[in-house]
Parts: C-alpha cells; sequence; structure tokens
C-alpha cells in the first residue's frame, strides 16, 4: 500500500452484508432502511446509523441512481493517454480536471503518463471538447494517444464483501434480457405525459446527482417535483423495470476498504475475436469495465480495455494473467495507476 493511503477501515460481518446489499438491490420504498433491516434482521434506526457511519468514514461514496445512456440519449466517449514531462505534469492535469466532461484522470505506469476519459452528452460535441483540451495543455499530438469506445462490454463497478448471491445477482439474466426492451416513448403533444416526463426528468436529475442518507430518502426528490413521495417511489420503480435505471445502490470507495490497487489492462485482439473475447472477460466478476476502443496504426494496437481491481499488485496481476488464459490472448498490458486525479460519474443531462 502506499505511503499516501489511509488505513483502511476495518469492516466487521454486518458491515459487509449491508454493503453488498446496498451495492446490488437498494429497496425502492418509501421507508427503504426499514426494508434493508427486515432482509438483515436489523431495526431501520440501526441500519440508517451503520450507513451513515461507513459514508462518514468514506466507505460510501454516495447513494445514487445508474442510467442506460442508451435509453436516456446518446453520449460519446474517449479515452485520452498524454506523455507529459514530470515538471509539467501538475500544469496539465490543473487544465484537464476544469472539464466536467471529464471524469477520471489517473498517472499510470507507462510511457504515456497521464489517462483520462472525456464523455459529451446531450449534443455536445466530443471531438471539439478533445481539440480544446489538447490547445489548452499544449501537449502535442505525437505525445497524445485518442482512444474513442467503439463498444461497451461491461460497466459494472461492485464490489464483493460476502458469498452470499444477492438477489440482484439471481435476478440478473431474466433482468438484462428485459432491460433490452425498448422504452416506449412519450406521445408528444399529450399535456398529461409532457408533465408526467418532467416528473421523470426531475427524478433522474435529482437522484444522479445523490439520494440523501436519511430515513425517507425520496423526500426531497419529492418536493423538487411537485408530487408525493408514493408517486415518485412509483415512477422509480418503472424507471428501474424498464431499464432506464441501470442500478440505484450504494458506490464504494475502494481505496477506504483496502482495495488499493487498480490497473487498467489494454489487449490486442484479433479483430475477429474482439466480439468473443469481450464477452468472456464481461463474465469476470473481477473486472468493472470492459470496452472496445479504437486504435492509432503504428503507434497504439491494443483494442480491448479492461479495468481490474485488487488488494495488492500481485493479485491483479495474477488475475490479468489468468484472465489471458483463459481467453487466449496473450499480447496484453497492465497499466497500474498511481495517483488519482478525478473520479467521478458521468451526468446525463435533464
Amino acid at each position: 500500500m502506499s505511503a499516501k493511503e489511509p488505513v483502511p477501515v476495518r469492516l466487521d460481518k454486518r458491515d459487509k452484508e449491508l454493503l453488498q446489499l446496498l451495492q446490488d438491490n437498494f429497496p425502492v420504498e418509501k421507508r427503504p432502511w426499514a426494508v434493508v433491516g427486515e432482509r438483515l434482521g436489523l431495526g431501520e434506526d440501526e441500519v440508517l446509523s451503520s450507513v451513515q457511519r461507513l459514508s462518514a468514514a468514506g466507505v460510501i461514496r454516495k447513494l445514487r441512481t445508474i442510467l442506460d445512456a442508451k435509453k436516456v440519449g446518446a453520449c460519446s466517449s474517449t479515452l485520452l493517454a498524454m506523455r507529459v514531462p514530470a515538471e509539467r505534469l501538475d500544469e496539465v492535469v490543473g487544465v484537464v480536471n476544469e472539464y466536467l466532461c471529464v471524469t477520471h484522470n489517473y498517472r499510470r505506469e507507462h510511457d504515456y503518463n497521464l489517462w483520462f476519459t472525456v464523455t459529451t452528452c446531450g449534443g455536445k460535441d466530443l471531438e471539439r471538447t478533445v481539440e480544446e483540451i489538447k490547445r489548452r495543455t499544449g501537449v502535442p499530438d505525437a505525445d497524445t494517444l485518442d482512444l474513442p469506445t467503439t463498444r461497451v462490454f461491461k460497466i459494472d463497478v461492485r464490489f464483493r464483501f460476502t458469498d452470499a448471491v444477492t438477489d440482484a445477482e439471481q435476478r440478473e439474466k431474466k433482468a438484462e434480457e428485459e432491460r433490452k426492451e425498448k422504452v416506449k416513448p412519450v406521445v408528444k403533444g399529450s399535456e398529461k405525459n409532457e408533465k408526467k416526463k418532467k416528473i421523470d426528468q426531475t427524478i433522474l436529475r435529482s437522484t444522479q446527482d445523490g439520494v440523501p442518507l436519511v430515513k425517507e430518502p425520496f423526500a426531497e426528490v419529492a418536493e423538487e417535483a411537485g408530487v408525493s413521495q408514493e408517486e415518485v417511489v412509483a415512477r422509480l420503480k418503472k424507471l428501474v423495470s424498464t431499464g432506464v435505471v441501470k442500478r440505484l445502490g450504494v458506490s464504494v470507495n475502494q481505496r477506504r476498504v483496502g482495495i488499493v490497487a487498480n490497473a487498467v489492462v489494454a489487449w490486442k485482439v484479433p479483430a475477429e475475436r474482439v466480439e468473443s473475447v469481450g464477452t468472456l472477460l464481461s463474465g469476470f466478476t473481477e473486472i468493472t469495465h470492459c470496452y472496445e476502443r479504437a486504435t492509432v496504426p503504428g503507434k497504439w494496437e491494443h483494442n480491448l480495455f479492461t479495468v481490474i481491481h485488487g488488494y495488492d499488485r500481485a493479485s491483479v496481476e495474477a488475475t490479468a494473467k489468468r484472465l489471458s488464459d483463459a481467453v487466449g490472448i496473450s499480447e496484453y498490458l497492465v497499466l497500474f495507476s498511481g495517483e488519482q486525479f478525478k473520479r467521478t460519474s458521468v451526468m446525463h443531462p435533464y
């Protein structure tokens, strides 16, 4: 563990059960903590107190909705890698982090030492934004890789704290099939439908930003939307069931529980095998992200990117080797993160 890393928070058995459940299966109810308590054999106040304690300790980042970009509007994303001299790194990082569309920014162990994602939604021009960042940082094209996302195989940042199979996992295959169904479009020109649409937009905007850790967490968004909590709960359940909301749960700060090793593993996969290898890699719980990205002929030929987290470097390296053997791809790079400069979530505009 790096000297900069804080001492990990000790989690007892109850904390682990709570985190597992809240990552996977947060109940959409007016009094959700009571429902959680029933599942774990605890009282409502005891559950809420534990959650607030874990939040104050930095273990829980936020309770929020994760939306399906395909169903709420087009987003475009790219991964930029820059070769930045050590004496300019702080300056360049300062410029890059000014952009709200930059969600993740890390120093990684490679000749290209600064890696960050840029995601634009709602009609904003990704290419123009990238060109502006390159111009403002002053990093020349020869020292930059622009690796746009061409296919997403998996985004699922959840960590395993117990061996129990959750309700969410039991429903996973069935739910995934249901989510592939298209959401019925709102009929334009209907005042009633337009009002419902605005309520849904308010719910999605507010819950993306974060659901408060209080006894009735949906009271605030109900007041903002001008409807009852019961209506918010009913509409949010529908948004979950139709797949607009992929997940409602807590995001965990893995570094606070000792999961301090993080690496992007870039794989060089023959074009005809990308789909099968991407699908196979996505099936491993150790993989939180899996993307196909464009290559830069002559500069960068690795086209499949995965993210692996672990308690130490050795465990990440061992996982990468095991996955390499499993999919039959021997050409890969393990790009460990050194310093985390920025980590936020994509916010879909409403």
